[in-house]
């Protein structure tokens, strides 16, 4: 998931393994959905008064970013063999979508992750082709360039990224067990080359999901999900070295850990986690983290149910921001649910709780964040349309 910082000076690093520069499409398509159309198709049930909702087009797995003029981008995929990445924005205030514009087509598989270049969107996904991440630059209206992270290995899963003070784009993502892979890598790319390490040693699944986080010493942290012991860990990167903590074990529960998100304290060094602790096959409890590596005070924030994990089952079905006083904000979606909530004093304060319109399942997948004007962004996709809706809404 995508967390703001800033681009500066690039950083004179020596980089490892060099990427190949391909031009993707480009192509600005028009869906032939009107806006007051795409705003009923993407406005469930409940107290939606003080919220704007608009539909950004058809797709899945969707990430966003929020610029600080309150203007929204996202990206999307149609997960198929001859499927697509595609990339739209919305002004701020505004329930018109932009041209979509296809950034890629092929073989891809989400989650994604989407972060900001001096207001330019650089899309992270990975191609099954390619078998590698591919990183996504967008030059202007219909120029993109992509950079596949190329490595040994069927690799690139579960994409997440943040950029560095220096400009770099920082992100990990699986190298899973079921295609021979050795673990969690981590890269580094400055605007030409990839830098690729080994962050987590294991044989780990793909699907389980993933968080980075930069801290202001410089220190980079991932989220991740150890299918085998069934638990979330740590992989902290101080200097040049590595280290994995446990954030939390399983106990009784079928699993602690899926699906982690993280973001930094206000004060640079504080982590704060959400994740899921998954008590029956279809329920659980969303538990929320807050500290540093080896000490972790955790509660738990919500219950869910009615999701489904597996093929084509809930991803990153709950996703944190913090507000302007640096509160936790959450968000959960299940297959009928979606609810926000805020962290205050350890009690959870109702923001929102919407459900599904009838004949609509949510893709218990949703992105959060809080933009400078203290407004709340959501993005999520739904069933309707082919492959599927991808729906945006934001708070008064």
């Amino acid at each position: 998931m995508m967390r703001r910082n800033g681009w500066g000076t690039l950083a004179a690093v020596v980089f490892l393994a060099a990427c190949g520069d391909d031009t993707g499409p480009g192509v600005a398509i028009d869906d032939g959905v009107a806006p007051d159309a795409g705003t009923e198709m993407c406005t469930p049930i409940g107290a939606t008064t003080g919220w704007t909702f608009a539909r950004l087009g058809s797709g899945t797995k969707p990430a966003l970013a929020v610029a600080a003029d309150g203007a929204v981008h996202a990206a999307f995929i149609n997960n198929a063999l001859d499927g697509w990445t595609r990339y739209a924005r919305l002004d701020a205030g505004s329930q018109a979508v932009s041209p979509l514009e296809t950034i890629d087509g092929g073989y891809f598989y989400g989650p994604i992750d989407l972060v900001l270049n001096e207001d330019q969107p650089w899309v992270l996904f990975h191609d099954h082709t390619r078998e590698d991440q591919v990183l996504a630059a967008r030059a202007g209206a219909d120029s993109w360039s992509l950079h596949p992270m190329s490595n040994s290995g069927h690799d690139g899963w579960y994409n997440t990224g943040t950029i560095d003070p220096d400009g770099r784009v920082l992100t990990a993502t699986y190298d899973p067990a079921a295609f021979s892979g050795v673990g969690v890598n981590y890269g580094v790319w400055d605007g030409s080359d990839w830098e690729v390490e080994l962050a987590a040693p294991g044989r780990f699944d793909y699907a389980g999901g993933m968080a980075l986080a930069r801290a202001n010493d410089g220190s980079v942290h991932i989220a991740f999900f150890d299918n085998l012991l069934r638990e979330v860990k740590l992989a902290t990167r101080t200097g040049g070295d590595w280290s994995v903590t446990t954030v939390e074990s399983p106990d009784n529960a079928l699993s602690v850990g899926l699906f982690p998100d993280m973001v930094v304290d206000p004060d640079g060094s504080t982590l704060h986690m959400v994740y899921l602790e998954r008590v029956e096959s279809s329920a659980g409890v969303v538990r929320y983290a807050r500290g540093t590596p080896g000490a972790f005070e955790i509660t738990d924030a919500l219950d869910v149910s009615d999701f489904f994990i597996g093929q084509s089952g809930a991803q990153d079905l709950a996703t944190l921001d913090l507000d302007g006083s640096g509160r936790p904000v959450i968000a959960t979606q299940s297959r009928s649910e979606l609810t926000v909530i805020r962290l205050s004093d350890g009690a959870a304060e109702a923001i929102a709780n919407f459900t599904a319109a009838d004949g609509i399942s949510f893709g218990q997948q949703t992105e959060i964040e809080i933009d400078a004007q203290g407004r709340t962004h959501l993005v999520w996709w739904q069933s309707g349309g082919v492959p599927g809706t991808v729906c945006h809404a934001v708070s008064g």
